[in-house]
């Protein structure tokens, strides 16, 4: 695996804003707003070209409490989060075309299961450093950055008053970028001791919500977990020969950034020797500045996230949920995004109508029977990666509810086809945006 050239690697990052920059209005930051942009990328060794396969913006994550049992919300809508679940729906569409129309996959079928082609590779852009552990980074004089802008709520939070906040300005050299990732209840906490001893480094950190504490990891593990047992996730991997690994992943110019902070939190937490994981990927920073990046002048975060798919769908979202529901569709399927777990496992079973081939090679007898969180425990090799990496180099993770136990209805299976297909066709005259159109009742 060869380095990317500093050509190609500014060339994917103006094709990532540029995209950005084509899509509709709706659903960008307002004035004084700043958001973050994350894309997943295939290229083709071959030829060296590339094409950008998901695109994702956020900044923002529900509390712990809000999470939804049905699968229709998404928890996490951090740009890195929504690219990642993008590209996911990429694989299962080149998935089903590995089944219909073979020559136009990424993959090939071998004994029931999908082969990666040799001169694919995927590349991962993201605007910032993620939040988390990466994103503690030592400040200096040289640095023209400037200072991290944190919310008066925050600063309030963290304890420091007025005088004291001017002297950590004021002192660059002795500071450093700061986080809003908390560490976990259960293990040490961030000392908050002025200057560089504000954090501990190698902590697993859960993000901030909105209004209750979250459950979700912060970027850094999350992004150092794809590295360690892949980006694809349980589902998926029951159906690939290997894990789908990021190979290079490129960081926006005209922001803070570290190589070092980020082998760190990917690669080397806790000052220990560097475990060993299938892929190492390449890092780099492009000197391409995203437009909507956090600077004085954009000091509020963005309530939307949006989602670009390779395959024609955009979608706003606000709260986990696409944007402009009303109170009459909250017990609607109509809420839910198609990068959330209930329509990601409708995509998965589909593959299993699509190839009778399948369902038998699985042992799979009624689809409709198989709760969400029982079908993802079958995936064996992917739960015995993440033990051992969750083991032997974060040495903690956050513990969420096994609340995820809907099954999609025989009904639902029945009309997949059909309404999997509108949501990628369906377009909303009003928005100038690819929207699913559902109505069905979620049952409770």
């Amino acid at each position: 695996m060869e380095a990317l050239s500093k050509e190609l690697v500014d060339k994917i990052a103006l094709e990532c804003i540029e995209l950005y920059r084509k899509v509709p209005k709706i659903g960008k930051p307002a004035a004084g707003e700043w958001n973050v942009l994350s894309s997943v990328v295939r290229l083709n060794t071959e030829t060296q070209k590339f094409d950008v396969v998901s695109l994702g913006t956020g900044s923002k994550c529900i509390g712990a409490t809000k999470m939804s049992p049905e699968g229709v919300k998404v928890h996490d809508s951090h740009a890195e989060v929504f690219a990642r679940r993008g590209f996911m729906l990429y694989i299962y569409k080149n998935l089903e075309m590995a089944i219909t129309s073979p020559e136009e996959s990424i993959f090939i079928k071998e004994n029931g299961k999908f082969r990666l082609k040799e001169n694919i590779q995927f590349i991962f852009y993201s605007s910032q450093m993620p939040c988390g552990d990466a994103s503690i980074i030592p400040k200096s004089n040289d640095n023209n950055h400037g200072n991290v802008v944190t919310s008066r709520k925050r600063e309030a939070e963290d304890g420091h008053d007025e005088e004291e906040r001017k002297i950590l300005k004021s002192d660059d050299i002795d500071d450093i970028h700061r986080t809003g990732a908390k560490c976990l209840p259960h293990n040490e906490q961030d000392p908050k001791e002025p200057g560089a001893k504000y954090h501990l480094l190698g902590q697993v950190r859960t993000k901030p919500g909105l209004g209750d504490r979250t459950l979700s990891v912060s970027c850094s593990d999350k992004i150092a977990r794809w590295i360690h047992v892949g980006i694809q996730g349980a589902l998926l991997d029951m159906l690939l020969t290997e894990p789908i690994y990021i190979k290079h992943f490129i960081f926006g110019g005209g922001v803070p950034y570290s190589k070092e902070s980020l082998t760190r939190a990917f690669l080397n937490r806790n000052g220990e020797e560097q475990i060993t994981v299938p892929v190492i990927p390449y890092i780099y920073q492009a000197t391409a500045i995203f437009y909507y990046m956090k600077s004085e002048q954009r000091a509020r975060p963005a309530h939307t996230s949006i989602l670009v798919f390779n395959f024609g769908l955009v979608e706003v979202a606000v709260h986990g949920k696409r944007i402009g529901v009303t109170k009459k569709m909250e017990r609607t399927r109509r809420i839910a995004l198609s990068i959330s777990k209930y329509y990601l496992y409708r995509r998965f079973l589909f593959l299993f109508q699509l190839d009778p081939s399948l369902k038998e090679k699985y042992a799979l007898d009624k689809l409709e029977c198989i709760p969400y969180n029982v079908m993802k425990r079958k995936s064996q090799r992917y739960y015995e990666n993440w033990h051992k990496a969750k083991e032997n180099f974060f040495k903690s993770w956050t513990v969420k509810p096994d609340m995820w136990s809907f099954c999609i209805t025989e009904d639902e299976l029945a009309v997949n086809v059909i309404e999997l297909n509108k949501m990628i066709h369906y377009t909303d005259p009003r928005r100038s945006i690819m929207i699913p159109n559902f109505d069905t009742p979620i049952v409770f």
